[in-house]
Protein backbone atom coordinates (compact mmCIF):
# COMPACT_ATOMS: atom_id res chain seq x y z
CA UNK A 1 0.00 0.00 0.00
CA UNK A 2 1.68 3.74 -1.18
CA UNK A 3 2.44 5.88 1.56
CA UNK A 4 0.27 8.23 0.25
CA UNK A 5 -3.00 6.05 0.81
CA UNK A 6 -4.45 8.83 3.22
CA UNK A 7 -3.64 12.19 0.94
CA UNK A 8 -5.22 10.07 -2.21
CA UNK A 9 -8.44 8.29 -0.87
CA UNK A 10 -9.40 9.46 2.07
CA UNK A 11 -8.53 13.43 2.86
CA UNK A 12 -6.79 15.37 0.62
CA UNK A 13 -4.06 17.78 2.24
CA UNK A 14 -5.00 21.04 1.63
CA UNK A 15 -8.36 20.24 2.44
CA UNK A 16 -7.14 19.03 5.65
CA UNK A 17 -5.47 21.89 6.01
CA UNK A 18 -8.07 24.33 5.40
CA UNK A 19 -11.01 22.65 7.40
CA UNK A 20 -8.86 22.92 10.44
CA UNK A 21 -7.25 26.55 9.63
CA UNK A 22 -10.94 27.67 10.08
CA UNK A 23 -10.93 25.66 13.59
CA UNK A 24 -7.58 26.78 15.00
CA UNK A 25 -7.43 30.26 14.27
CA UNK A 26 -5.03 33.25 15.16
CA UNK A 27 -8.57 35.12 17.09
CA UNK A 28 -8.74 31.90 19.56
CA UNK A 29 -5.18 31.18 19.59
CA UNK A 30 -5.45 31.38 23.69
CA UNK A 31 -7.81 28.51 24.06
CA UNK A 32 -6.80 26.45 22.26
CA UNK A 33 -2.58 26.74 23.29
CA UNK A 34 -4.19 26.69 26.76
CA UNK A 35 -6.64 23.14 25.41
CA UNK A 36 -2.94 21.99 24.24
CA UNK A 37 -1.43 23.15 27.45
CA UNK A 38 1.59 23.89 25.26
CA UNK A 39 4.08 27.27 26.78
CA UNK A 40 7.45 28.73 25.50
CA UNK A 41 10.58 26.39 25.50
CA UNK A 42 8.33 23.36 25.19
CA UNK A 43 9.61 20.63 22.55
CA UNK A 44 6.13 19.63 21.10
CA UNK A 45 5.14 16.33 19.12
CA UNK A 46 2.28 16.42 17.23
CA UNK A 47 1.48 12.44 16.05
CA UNK A 48 -0.52 12.41 12.86
CA UNK A 49 0.13 16.37 12.11
CA UNK A 50 -1.45 15.94 8.09
CA UNK A 51 -0.32 19.27 6.38
CA UNK A 52 0.92 20.66 9.42
CA UNK A 53 -1.53 23.41 10.13
CA UNK A 54 -1.32 22.58 13.93
CA UNK A 55 2.48 22.64 13.78
CA UNK A 56 2.66 25.89 11.77
CA UNK A 57 0.24 27.48 14.31
CA UNK A 58 1.69 26.81 17.21
CA UNK A 59 5.28 27.68 16.14
CA UNK A 60 3.62 31.16 14.77
CA UNK A 61 2.56 32.08 18.71
CA UNK A 62 5.40 30.16 20.47
CA UNK A 63 8.51 31.44 18.72
CA UNK A 64 10.65 29.55 21.67
CA UNK A 65 8.95 26.56 21.51
CA UNK A 66 10.68 23.05 19.25
CA UNK A 67 7.19 21.55 16.68
CA UNK A 68 8.38 18.47 15.32
CA UNK A 69 4.73 16.58 13.41
CA UNK A 70 4.76 13.08 12.28
CA UNK A 71 2.40 11.55 10.00
CA UNK A 72 2.18 8.32 8.47
CA UNK A 73 1.39 9.52 4.42
CA UNK A 74 4.31 11.39 3.19
CA UNK A 75 2.23 13.09 0.96
CA UNK A 76 1.42 15.26 4.21
CA UNK A 77 4.95 15.51 5.11
CA UNK A 78 5.91 17.12 2.00
CA UNK A 79 3.13 19.47 2.20
CA UNK A 80 3.76 20.66 5.69
CA UNK A 81 7.82 21.23 4.68
CA UNK A 82 6.71 23.45 1.58
CA UNK A 83 4.40 24.95 3.85
CA UNK A 84 6.72 25.75 6.21
CA UNK A 85 9.09 27.32 3.98
CA UNK A 86 6.32 29.05 2.17
CA UNK A 87 5.52 30.59 6.03
CA UNK A 88 9.12 31.05 7.04
CA UNK A 89 8.30 28.82 9.91
CA UNK A 90 11.21 26.74 11.31
CA UNK A 91 8.93 23.24 11.74
CA UNK A 92 10.46 19.84 11.58
CA UNK A 93 8.32 17.00 10.16
CA UNK A 94 9.10 13.45 9.42
CA UNK A 95 7.12 10.00 7.79
CA UNK A 96 6.81 7.38 10.31
CA UNK A 97 4.12 5.59 12.00
CA UNK A 98 2.70 6.76 15.29
CA UNK A 99 2.87 2.80 16.84
CA UNK A 100 6.70 3.00 16.45
CA UNK A 101 8.07 6.45 16.63
CA UNK A 102 11.46 7.16 15.40
CA UNK A 103 12.98 9.26 18.49
CA UNK A 104 14.63 8.60 21.55
CA UNK A 105 13.07 7.92 24.89
CA UNK A 106 12.36 10.81 27.22
CA UNK A 107 12.05 13.56 24.06
CA UNK A 108 9.21 15.78 24.51
CA UNK A 109 7.25 17.87 26.87
CA UNK A 110 3.60 17.59 25.16
CA UNK A 111 2.79 14.84 22.37
CA UNK A 112 -0.57 15.38 21.16
CA UNK A 113 -2.61 13.99 18.57
CA UNK A 114 -5.94 15.12 16.35
CA UNK A 115 -8.25 12.68 15.44
CA UNK A 116 -5.96 10.48 15.23
CA UNK A 117 -6.35 7.70 17.96
CA UNK A 118 -9.31 5.45 16.64
CA UNK A 119 -6.81 4.85 13.29
CA UNK A 120 -3.99 3.26 15.64
CA UNK A 121 -4.11 0.04 17.96
CA UNK A 122 -4.62 1.83 21.22
CA UNK A 123 -2.04 -0.15 23.41
CA UNK A 124 0.68 0.42 20.95
CA UNK A 125 -0.58 4.00 20.70
CA UNK A 126 -0.32 5.07 24.03
CA UNK A 127 2.88 3.01 24.91
CA UNK A 128 4.85 5.22 22.01
CA UNK A 129 3.88 8.71 23.23
CA UNK A 130 4.35 7.95 26.62
CA UNK A 131 8.00 6.30 25.79
CA UNK A 132 8.84 9.49 23.90
CA UNK A 133 7.64 11.98 26.82
CA UNK A 134 10.04 13.39 29.21
CA UNK A 135 8.90 12.50 32.99
CA UNK A 136 6.22 15.19 33.70
CA UNK A 137 5.75 15.61 29.95
CA UNK A 138 2.09 15.58 29.37
CA UNK A 139 -0.05 13.21 26.28
CA UNK A 140 -2.86 14.63 25.00
CA UNK A 141 -5.88 12.98 22.74
CA UNK A 142 -7.96 14.99 20.66
CA UNK A 143 -10.95 14.16 19.67
CA UNK A 144 -13.80 16.18 17.06
CA UNK A 145 -17.49 16.30 17.33
CA UNK A 146 -19.36 18.19 14.96
CA UNK A 147 -22.61 19.59 15.30
CA UNK A 148 -24.12 21.63 12.28
CA UNK A 149 -27.01 22.32 9.94
CA UNK A 150 -26.39 22.65 6.61
CA UNK A 151 -28.61 23.76 3.32
CA UNK A 152 -27.62 22.03 0.00
CA UNK A 153 -29.85 22.73 -2.93
CA UNK A 154 -30.39 19.37 -3.73
CA UNK A 155 -32.40 18.41 -0.71
CA UNK A 156 -34.93 17.23 -0.58
CA UNK A 157 -35.51 17.10 -4.24
CA UNK A 158 -34.01 13.41 -5.13
CA UNK A 159 -34.35 14.01 -8.81
CA UNK A 160 -31.59 16.95 -8.86
CA UNK A 161 -28.86 15.92 -11.90
CA UNK A 162 -25.80 17.34 -9.13
CA UNK A 163 -26.93 14.71 -6.91
CA UNK A 164 -27.37 12.03 -8.73
CA UNK A 165 -24.45 11.96 -10.10
CA UNK A 166 -22.92 12.61 -6.73
CA UNK A 167 -24.33 9.04 -5.59
CA UNK A 168 -23.65 7.19 -9.07
CA UNK A 169 -19.91 8.05 -8.40
CA UNK A 170 -19.66 7.43 -4.50
CA UNK A 171 -21.84 4.21 -5.00
CA UNK A 172 -19.18 2.87 -6.53
CA UNK A 173 -16.43 3.99 -4.73
CA UNK A 174 -17.14 2.46 -1.62
CA UNK A 175 -16.95 -0.68 -3.37
CA UNK A 176 -13.57 -1.19 -4.06
CA UNK A 177 -11.80 -2.14 -0.81
CA UNK A 178 -9.23 0.41 -0.84
CA UNK A 179 -11.66 2.71 0.92
CA UNK A 180 -12.21 0.37 3.84
CA UNK A 181 -9.82 2.15 6.19
CA UNK A 182 -8.45 -0.11 9.29
CA UNK A 183 -10.47 1.36 12.58
CA UNK A 184 -10.35 0.73 16.03
CA UNK A 185 -13.65 0.97 17.25
CA UNK A 186 -12.46 2.06 21.01
CA UNK A 187 -14.98 4.67 23.06
CA UNK A 188 -13.53 7.56 23.62
CA UNK A 189 -13.92 7.44 27.10
CA UNK A 190 -12.21 4.28 27.30
CA UNK A 191 -8.92 6.54 26.91
CA UNK A 192 -9.45 7.57 30.29
CA UNK A 193 -8.66 4.22 31.25
CA UNK A 194 -5.89 3.33 28.75
CA UNK A 195 -3.74 6.73 30.20
CA UNK A 196 -4.32 5.27 33.78
CA UNK A 197 -3.04 2.22 32.76
CA UNK A 198 0.14 3.14 31.39
CA UNK A 199 0.27 4.94 34.55
CA UNK A 200 -0.10 8.55 33.57
CA UNK A 201 -1.17 10.85 36.31
CA UNK A 202 -3.62 13.37 36.34
CA UNK A 203 -5.71 12.34 33.83
CA UNK A 204 -8.42 15.21 32.60
CA UNK A 205 -10.89 15.86 30.27
CA UNK A 206 -11.04 19.50 29.12
CA UNK A 207 -13.19 21.43 25.86
CA UNK A 208 -13.16 23.43 23.10
CA UNK A 209 -15.80 24.84 21.14
CA UNK A 210 -15.47 26.77 17.56
CA UNK A 211 -17.74 27.93 15.24
CA UNK A 212 -15.93 26.96 12.00
CA UNK A 213 -19.36 27.79 9.63
CA UNK A 214 -22.10 30.53 9.85
CA UNK A 215 -21.25 32.99 7.08
CA UNK A 216 -24.46 34.67 8.02
CA UNK A 217 -23.89 35.56 11.38
CA UNK A 218 -23.15 39.37 12.59
CA UNK A 219 -19.81 38.22 14.09
CA UNK A 220 -17.91 36.87 11.10
CA UNK A 221 -17.24 39.61 8.51
CA UNK A 222 -17.24 39.14 4.63
CA UNK A 223 -13.60 37.53 3.69
CA UNK A 224 -14.15 35.16 6.94
CA UNK A 225 -17.55 34.35 5.50
CA UNK A 226 -16.37 33.95 2.25
CA UNK A 227 -13.64 31.70 3.13
CA UNK A 228 -15.91 29.71 5.44
CA UNK A 229 -18.26 29.03 2.14
CA UNK A 230 -15.18 28.07 -0.09
CA UNK A 231 -14.30 25.55 2.21
CA UNK A 232 -16.92 24.12 1.69
CA UNK A 233 -16.62 24.06 -1.67
CA UNK A 234 -13.07 22.25 -1.45
CA UNK A 235 -14.58 20.08 0.67
CA UNK A 236 -17.18 19.15 -1.79
CA UNK A 237 -14.77 19.05 -4.86
CA UNK A 238 -12.23 16.89 -2.63
CA UNK A 239 -14.86 14.28 -2.09
CA UNK A 240 -15.53 13.63 -5.85
CA UNK A 241 -11.79 13.87 -6.38
CA UNK A 242 -11.14 10.77 -4.19
CA UNK A 243 -14.21 9.14 -5.30
CA UNK A 244 -12.43 9.67 -8.72
CA UNK A 245 -9.67 8.22 -7.50
CA UNK A 246 -11.57 4.92 -6.36
CA UNK A 247 -13.98 4.61 -9.05
CA UNK A 248 -12.34 6.25 -12.13
CA UNK A 249 -14.95 4.58 -14.42
CA UNK A 250 -18.19 5.45 -12.67
CA UNK A 251 -18.95 8.54 -14.52
CA UNK A 252 -17.45 9.37 -18.16
CA UNK A 253 -15.82 12.30 -18.22
CA UNK A 254 -18.07 14.20 -19.92
CA UNK A 255 -20.44 13.55 -16.53
CA UNK A 256 -18.12 14.32 -13.96
CA UNK A 257 -16.90 17.73 -15.54
CA UNK A 258 -20.82 18.24 -15.40
CA UNK A 259 -20.88 17.67 -11.68
CA UNK A 260 -18.04 19.65 -11.22
CA UNK A 261 -19.68 22.60 -13.08
CA UNK A 262 -22.95 22.29 -10.71
CA UNK A 263 -20.85 22.08 -7.65
CA UNK A 264 -19.00 25.53 -8.26
CA UNK A 265 -22.10 26.52 -9.68
CA UNK A 266 -23.84 26.37 -6.33
CA UNK A 267 -21.13 27.74 -4.21
CA UNK A 268 -20.85 30.53 -6.64
CA UNK A 269 -24.58 31.02 -5.75
CA UNK A 270 -24.34 30.81 -2.05
CA UNK A 271 -21.68 33.57 -2.43
CA UNK A 272 -23.87 35.58 -4.61
CA UNK A 273 -26.34 35.10 -1.94
CA UNK A 274 -24.32 36.00 0.97
CA UNK A 275 -23.37 39.27 -0.89
CA UNK A 276 -26.85 40.45 -1.49
CA UNK A 277 -27.92 40.00 2.20
CA UNK A 278 -29.88 36.66 1.22
CA UNK A 279 -29.13 34.79 4.66
CA UNK A 280 -29.45 30.89 4.77
CA UNK A 281 -28.33 30.43 8.32
CA UNK A 282 -26.21 27.07 8.02
CA UNK A 283 -24.18 26.26 10.73
CA UNK A 284 -21.41 24.30 11.90
CA UNK A 285 -19.53 24.16 15.47
CA UNK A 286 -17.13 22.13 15.88
CA UNK A 287 -16.12 20.77 19.56
CA UNK A 288 -12.81 19.14 20.30
CA UNK A 289 -12.27 16.49 23.20
CA UNK A 290 -8.91 16.84 25.23
CA UNK A 291 -8.25 13.69 27.48
CA UNK A 292 -4.93 14.29 28.86
CA UNK A 293 -2.28 12.78 31.64
CA UNK A 294 0.94 13.48 32.85
CA UNK A 295 3.92 11.04 32.83
CA UNK A 296 4.85 10.56 36.30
Amino acid sequence: MSNTYWSTYFQFTEELYKSRALRFRDDNAGQWLNLLQCEEGNKILEVGCGGGIFCHRIKKHLKDAEVTGIDLDSGHIDYAKDKSKELNLDCRFLAGDATNLPFENNSFDIVFSHTVASFCEPNAFIYEQKRVLKSGGKCLILFAVNHDKRIEDWVPDDSCEEKSLFDKIWSEAEKNQISNIKNYETEISNYFKLLEKFEFKNVMLDTLSAVQYCPDSANVNEELAISQINEERLSELCSVHKARNLAPTALTDSEFDLMIKMINRRFDKRINEYKHGIKKWDWRVGTVIAISGVKK
